[in-house]
């Protein structure tokens, strides 16, 4: 293969596809997709030195996310329920998922992803759209909607609970384009679409059973706590309020534990503690659930309170 023909790729479409098509020439990565190969063997061969992300076309970080992809993204996904169900989140584990498997193969051959990339890999996917049936929200609400591809999994869930969808994000030409998918798609008549800024959106909504948070704040320009994931805390500060008790909330990017002591991930999580803080402390008073699973950008799924904290109204 030429480095320089994968180098000069453009950076659209899913991370995944990108990464695990620039590296399956590898037999190391391939046999630890496949398990013959444990996470930390494969970590050391992948900062060796062996491979590079400027030869591949990756950037250093999507290099180092391939260290964190489970093996069987279904049975990874089965436990992940299993566990969510036993601590009261959810009452079951069955999900359709020979649907699932039809609408990945639908949004394989037509999302259009225009001159952008996401960083929802499949088992983050798939997890989303069996809590979707599983809650059977009747309004769900994505605060940083981006170009609709979280939408995509969990509107399946919602339509056949009979709700709606609200879309918020203040990039109006990344709502244009998740109109245009999920029109495509045939699910735009169940969701609002609102190009607008997540935090004051979040002040004036109905009833949220499901929240799917993955808002990013600028890296400069504005106050640390409206910095990149820091962002967060303001945004449910404004959203919360609106969660019914019970409800839950699904946040992205919280990529909390270093699964192989990888050098490149000791930074990044101390980095997400941050950004995290006062996001954490929101989560301590409101969310009487909280469970983080170590998917491959880290996903977090909370319980709205179902009781109020004692000495309070």
């Amino acid at each position: 293969m030429s480095a320089g023909i994968i180098a000069t790729r453009p950076a659209t479409g899913t991370a995944y596809d990108r990464i695990d098509g620039a590296l399956r020439a590898f037999g190391e990565y391939r046999a630890f997709c496949r398990g013959g190969v444990d996470r930390a063997a494969y970590c050391r061969w992948l900062n060796s030195g062996v491979v590079s992300a400027d030869e591949l076309g990756l950037t250093v970080d999507q290099l180092n996310l391939s260290s964190r992809f489970p093996v069987d993204e279904r049975a990874y996904v089965e436990r992940s329920l299993s566990t969510l169900r036993d601590l009261g989140v959810i009452d079951a584990t069955r999900y359709p998922e020979e649907e699932y498997t039809a609408l990945r193969r639908r949004v394989e051959e037509t999302f259009f992803h225009g001159d952008r990339m996401t960083y929802i890999f499949p088992e983050e996917a798939r997890l989303l759209f069996a809590l979707a049936h599983l809650i059977a929200p009747r309004h769900t609400v994505f605060p940083g909607s981006y170009y609709g591809y979280w939408a995509v999994w969990a509107m399946p869930g919602i339509r056949a609970a009979g709700g709606r969808a609200t879309l918020i994000d203040i990039d109006v030409a990344a709502m244009d384009l998740a109109r245009r998918n999920l029109e495509a798609l045939d699910m735009a008549g169940d969701i609002d679409f609102l190009a607008t800024d997540a935090i004051a959106a979040g002040a004036r909504l109905p009833e949220v059973d499901l929240c799917v948070l993955d808002a990013e704040g600028p890296l400069t320009g504005v106050p640390e706590y409206m910095i990149d994931k820091a962002i967060y805390y303001p945004i449910m500060e404004a959203t919360t309020p609106a969660i019914r008790p019970g409800g839950v909330l699904v946040a992205h990017n919280m990529l909390l534990e270093n699964l192989t002591g990888n050098s490149y991930f000791t930074g990044r999580v101390a980095n997400n503690r941050r950004q995290y803080t006062k996001f954490q402390r929101h989560l301590d008073e409101h969310y009487d659930v909280q469970r983080t699973f170590a998917t491959t950008e880290g996903l977090g799924v909370y319980r709205r309170r179902i009781t109020a904290p004692a000495g309070t109204n």
